[in-house]
């Protein structure tokens, strides 16, 4: 069997590439080793700046519900922030049925789909790329986008490995509620509860109302774990989330942390993204904020970037490194500001944040240009200066005891 692309990996990044190209009239395969659909180890919570961008998301009703703010807790829970609005902040999605909708729009726009099938191995060879299933299939291709996670088969046999200190691990789950506990517990508004380093943890829990269900969870950036303190057994300090919340009064009484679910994300992109005939994008490629483990937006925005350079590298017949390094190209020039920012911001889960808490609770101006800066596409990196001297001054403020 012969395409123009295959698409390894049906998530959002490799659902979205597939859409982008099969509209472009590209014969594209996508494959996927689970069966659709298939549930994924994620919050479920997408930034606004993805409704921007992706506007189809809306108007093909794949958000389940929004959030209009958003409370965060320091680690002692003696200061908290408060960003309420009256549009959303978060949209909030089941991945399950999320997944499955970006897949039904790729194939409505042309894409093959198999599911239930692995890649065995990519070989790359001088007239075409061929790419060894499960089964025993072979199928060839002229471009391999590689959409396939953080342990991408792909990525591994074009000699591409993540550092394994550069990861994220999160336990959660997604408990099933009725509304009007939901109403009761988040508002109808649905706000959304984050607890900064529970327990000590080098990151966060979460808490994302959603229409009729709540995902709550715990993630820890390895990264910025201290070599020299006791590892965290993350189920552990999931449990010890549950009761902080319990003791909130923010979940029910009755809420087990049996069946919770472990995942793990890269937090820094690999140094190629493409090789002749092959790109990696989303987790295969480590393309995921450092700071707080939101993957959805880079693996979208990556999926139409990569379709866009395969495009034009199919129509020119040059499918060489050379071609598709504009992929990496344009991926550096819209992003990697802002994602070496955060990886530098995510180094501060080592540290004590609770004074950075109190002084933005403190200042409801401060609240207002963080909140710009979650919002908007040009993401922290258009605001850090206002976000910097708005800061120095919360803190000179504080010093001084200045009101």
């Amino acid at each position: 069997m012969q395409y123009d692309v295959v698409i390894v990996g049906a998530g959002p990044a490799g659902a979205t590439a597939a859409k982008f190209l099969s509209e472009k009239g590209i014969r594209t395969l996508l494959l996927d080793k689970a069966v659709f659909p298939r549930e994924k180890s994620c919050g479920g919570g997408l930034p606004i700046r993805v409704l921007k961008r992706f506007k189809y998301l809306e108007e093909n009703n794949l958000i389940d519900s929004y959030s209009y703010g958003m409370h965060v807790y320091s680690t002692t829970l003696e200061h908290h922030i408060e960003i309420l609005k009256n549009e959303p902040l978060i949209a909030m999605v089941l991945r399950k049925s999320f997944d499955q909708g970006l897949v039904n729009l790729a194939t409505r726009a042309g894409a093959e789909l198999r599911c239930g099938n692995a890649v065995q191995h990519v070989q790359i060879e001088a007239d075409k790329a061929q790419l060894l299933l499960e089964d025993g299939c072979r199928v060839d291709s002229q471009v391999v986008i590689g959409a396939d996670g953080i342990w991408s088969t792909t990525a591994k046999t074009i000699g591409v490995q993540h550092d394994c200190t550069n990861i994220g691990v999160c336990v959660y789950k997604e408990y099933p509620m009725k509304q009007e506990t939901l109403d009761r517990l988040y508002s109808k508004q649905r706000f959304a509860y984050i607890h900064l380093q529970p327990h000590g943890l080098a990151g966060y829990g979460w808490v994302f109302p959603k229409k009729e269900h709540v995902n709550i969870g715990v993630v820890e950036f390895r990264q910025a774990i201290d070599p020299s303190k006791e590892k965290k057994n993350l189920k552990e300090n999931f449990k010890g989330y549950l009761g902080i919340l319990k003791d909130q009064k923010l979940v029910q009484k009755n809420l087990s942390a049996q069946e919770a679910r472990g995942g793990a994300f890269p937090t820094y992109a690999v140094d190629t993204l493409a090789t002749d005939r092959v790109m990696l994008c989303g987790d295969a490629g480590g393309l995921v904020n450092p700071a707080d483990g939101e993957g959805m937006y880079f693996a979208m925005c990556s999926g139409e970037i990569a379709a866009n350079v395969a495009v034009k590298a199919l129509e020119n017949n040059t499918t060489d490194a050379s071609t598709l390094g504009l992929y990496q190209k344009q991926w550096k020039k819209e992003f990697q500001k802002n994602l070496s920012l955060f990886y530098l911001l995510s180094k501060r889960w080592r540290g004590n944040i609770e004074n950075t808490v109190k002084l933005i609770s403190k200042d409801p101006h401060l609240v207002d240009v963080v909140y710009a800066a979650l919002t908007n596409e040009g993401g922290v990196q258009k605001e850090k200066w206002r976000i910097a001297r708005r800061f120095a001054i919360s803190y000179c403020k504080d010093r001084l005891g200045l009101p």
